[in-house]
């Protein structure tokens, strides 16, 4: 048996990524799931059983109780979590709740394409906060999110955003919008702010072996998108939205502790169950290879504290020290930290190399710090 990790004790279990279905409505070309050579997908439940979530509580539990922690963070995702019927998420969440004497938020993502309003009472009965997909205007959404018959989604997805804002606005926090490099970067964050509510925009999770397209092979273009956003929001462009990659970066830059788990040097307590109640690594993994995420372990047989000990789940609990040398000496450390782990990835040295967007992300830290340099001085 492997020694635990000496710190597992400062850096518990405290927040999960649930999934209620190992399914999906759309067929996203991009997807780390179905479209990147994972296919453990195939294999797993079509949906979390009652017996499953019961057994998923009396771990939380256990969890809280061992390293006496106050609040829990659930996620529940997929495939597409909504594929589950509302009265079924709400047998889930109660199976759930009945096990766990502390308290637990919960929050799900979605492609919002089948929310309605039975969906939002659920939301509202369990205070779920609910974050969609939505990767900006019409023609770059449809580009990339089809469904199984080759049909747009993007139509559908405003749709089911408008049912949330109508039924249940407050549980309405976020829009995830992976950048498609070839948008207008203005247009595109001022579509998305006109919700009202905080912007993840993502980089593509490509990795060294599955480039990124970089318009006229600049591979600094991904850096500049972001930073036309950055200019505008600093200046007041819709400065009542939260956008986090920026925030995050400006906190770092400033001296400030990180707020976003994909670019921070601090251990991350994360962990993804499956439908099947196995306890998998970081999900976004599935996109280095089939079944890059696994670690053999079930909620039946090993606790959260267990899988501390495994190699996927320490690659986060491991901070500065997971990272190679070229970004330990790298100025910008502390602001990009290595980038997103799924984009270190190269079959010849694994996650031992600086994000494939580094170039990118150095000349936005760059362009940052020198405006906030600029800004503080004019003051």
């Amino acid at each position: 048996m492997m020694d635990k990790p000496s710190n597992i004790h400062k850096y518990p279990i405290i927040e999960l990524v649930v999934k209620l279905a190992s399914r999906c409505n759309l067929n996203c070309s991009y997807c780390y799931e179905y479209n990147k050579g994972d296919d453990t997908w195939k294999k797993a439940a079509k949906f979390m059983s009652n017996e499953t979530a019961t057994l998923l509580g009396k771990r939380i539990d256990e969890h809280m109780k061992e390293f006496d922690i106050e609040a829990f963070d659930i996620g529940f995702h997929g495939g597409e979590a909504l594929l589950m019927k509302p009265e079924k998420i709400d047998e889930i969440i109660n199976c759930i709740k009945k096990e766990v004497s502390g308290k637990i938020y919960f929050s799900l993502q979605t492609n919002g394409v089948l929310l309605d309003k039975e969906y939002c009472d659920l939301f509202l009965k369990h205070n779920i906060m609910i974050s969609v997909s939505l990767d900006g205007l019409q023609e770059s959404h449809d580009k990339n999110r089809l469904d199984h018959k080759n049909e747009e989604s993007w139509q559908k997805v405003v749709n089911g955003i408008n049912v949330l804002q109508k039924y249940c606005p407050d549980n309405f926090n976020g829009i995830l919008c992976v950048i498609d490099i070839d948008s207008d970067p203005i247009d595109t964050f001022d579509f998305l702010s006109s919700f009202d509510v905080d912007i993840d925009f993502l980089l593509p999770l490509q990795n060294y072996q599955d480039l990124p397209y970089w318009p006229n092979n600049d591979k600094t273009a991904y850096g500049k998108w972001y930073f036309e956003i950055y200019k505008e929001w600093l200046n007041g462009r819709n400065s009542h939205i939260d956008v986090r990659f920026l925030k995050n970066i400006i906190v770092q830059l400033l001296g400030g502790q990180a707020i976003y788990e994909v670019m921070t040097t601090n251990p991350i307590g994360l962990l993804t169950i499956s439908t099947d109640g196995f306890i998998e690594g970081l999900d976004c993994l599935k996109a280095t290879g089939s079944g890059a995420q696994i670690t053999n372990l079930n909620i039946r047989n090993s606790s959260f504290t267990d899988s501390l000990s495994h190699e996927i789940v320490k690659l986060r609990q491991s901070g500065i020290d997971q990272l190679n040398q070229k970004c330990k000496d790298c100025d910008f450390l502390k602001g990009c930290a290595g980038g997103y782990i799924p984009n270190r990835y190269s079959e010849k040295d694994g996650f031992n190399n600086p994000s494939v967007y580094c170039d990118d992300l150095y000349w936005l830290l760059d362009n940052i710090q020198k405006d906030l340099i600029k800004r503080t001085a004019s003051r």
